[in-house]
């Protein structure tokens, strides 16, 4: 750096006493200079010439043939199109997610331009507010829990409270330029593995990113990172117009200025859960333990599939759990003591609390069993005048305490998958 300077300094003070069109020459050389200089300061990354779009879209046809032509097409129109806005990426590996297939099916690709080939294809999640098992909203406003569409870069990866991850650049105004400052990035989740997958009929769900399985993540991540092109698909028609990646030859920024106007989602209908009203207010704090039983004994006892909605977003010693409804708690005790005296499916019943530890730098939640004891009795508080209602609360016995259940519909942001 030191010799760097006295070069700079050398060149210019070396003009201060040079006619005028020798001082013009001198300038140009000086610039030229100058510019060597700020170049081996700040060196640009010199990415490998691409392939053609003819050699790319054969290439996906032979080593992708699940991805779409509609889909296909939309990505070669991106390619031209940052090309012509001389967008600086590496133009050899590519990343596509078509968010109109449905979660239970792998639509995540990553391929590798230079070499002609896929490297990984794979399950994605998508975010809680876009969909169950398919994808019908996107938002690029903050706490939408929503995912993004439009065309990305890759930025780079750190450890964070999901493990490594992966910063995203959003360059689509409008669609995803919100993405940096809403902390959606690339990460790994215990629910998108195959066979959680099978299991339950769809993964999990995420905040907005688009998380990857956990066997996966790294060396996706660590493929992709640094300046490549990722393009998340979906079916939108604002999209197509709006995006100055899809229409670079008849671009308008006055069209792409415009707000886009978002179809708020149907919300979905949030069971009430039951939770041990310490604080006799009736409003469930987050130190306030939640009844839950295991996926498998809620399958085995309510004979029905385990509700990812009310599925803790974090296992317990590798088991997911449920989060009960007043219902179901309430079918566990009914006056058919057959349930209570024969199968003694009170005992599944435990209660969890979010416990939040420092990791990596980062604040992490872990769920933590409440050692209350076994459940010895319960009594129903409901409303005698009604028959047919279900109890406003339960007074639960243990071997040696009594707490208050009390049902709550509010949001618990480590509830639900």
């Amino acid at each position: 750096m030191r010799t760097l300077l006295l070069l700079m300094l050398a060149v210019t003070s070396s003009s201060f006493s040079l006619p005028s069109p020798v001082l013009h020459s001198q300038n140009q050389i000086e610039q030229t200079v100058f510019e060597d200089i700020i170049s081996l300061i700040n060196p640009e990354v010199d990415f490998p010439p691409p392939p053609s779009l003819g050699e790319i879209q054969k290439m996906l046809k032979e080593q992708a043939p699940d991805l779409r032509p509609e889909v296909v097409s939309k990505v070669l129109t991106t390619l031209r199109c940052t090309r012509e806005f001389k967008l600086p990426y590496n133009r050899n590996i590519l990343t596509v997610i078509d968010y109109s297939l449905p979660s239970s099916e792998k639509r995540f690709w990553v391929f590798d331009l230079s070499q002609q080939r896929l490297l990984f294809h794979t399950y994605v999640s998508h975010g809680i507010t876009s969909g169950s098992l398919n994808t019908n909203y996107f938002s690029n406003k903050y706490n939408s829990k929503a995912s993004s569409i439009g065309v990305y870069t890759t930025d780079q990866a750190y450890y964070g409270r999901e493990g490594l991850s992966l910063r995203l650049d959003g360059l689509d105004r409008g669609f995803n330029d919100n993405a940096s400052n809403r902390a959606v990035v690339m990460h790994g989740g215990w629910y998108m593995a195959e066979d959680f997958i099978k299991k339950y009929g769809r993964p999990g769900r995420s905040w907005g990113c688009p998380a990857l399985p956990m066997d996966k993540t790294v060396p996706i991540i660590n493929t992709i990172k640094n300046k490549s092109l990722f393009v998340i698909y979906y079916p939108s028609d604002s999209w197509f117009v709006r995006s100055k990646f899809l229409n670079c030859s008849r671009f308008n920024l006055a069209k792409q200025a415009k707000s886009e106007l978002e179809i708020k989602p149907a919300e979905e209908e949030r069971e009430a859960i039951l939770f041990v009203d310490n604080n006799k207010n009736s409003s469930r704090q987050e130190e306030e333990p939640i009844a839950v039983i295991d996926a498998d004994s809620y399958v085995r006892i309510f004979k029905t599939k385990a509700p990812l909605e009310r599925m803790l977003r974090r296992q317990i010693n590798h088991m997911e759990y449920i989060a009960l409804s007043n219902a179901e708690f309430n079918s566990l005790i009914s006056s058919n003591d057959k349930v209570l005296n024969v199968n003694n499916n009170l005992e599944e019943v435990s209660f969890v609390i979010p416990v939040i530890k420092m990791v990596r730098g980062y604040y992490e939640t872990e769920m933590h069993v409440v050692p209350l004891g076994k459940i010895k009795s319960v009594e129903v508080n409901s409303d005698p005048s009604r028959t047919d209602a279900l109890a406003k609360s339960y007074t639960v016995h243990f071997d040696n305490k009594t707490v208050n259940l009390k049902p709550s519909n509010q949001f618990i942001r480590w509830l639900g998958l």
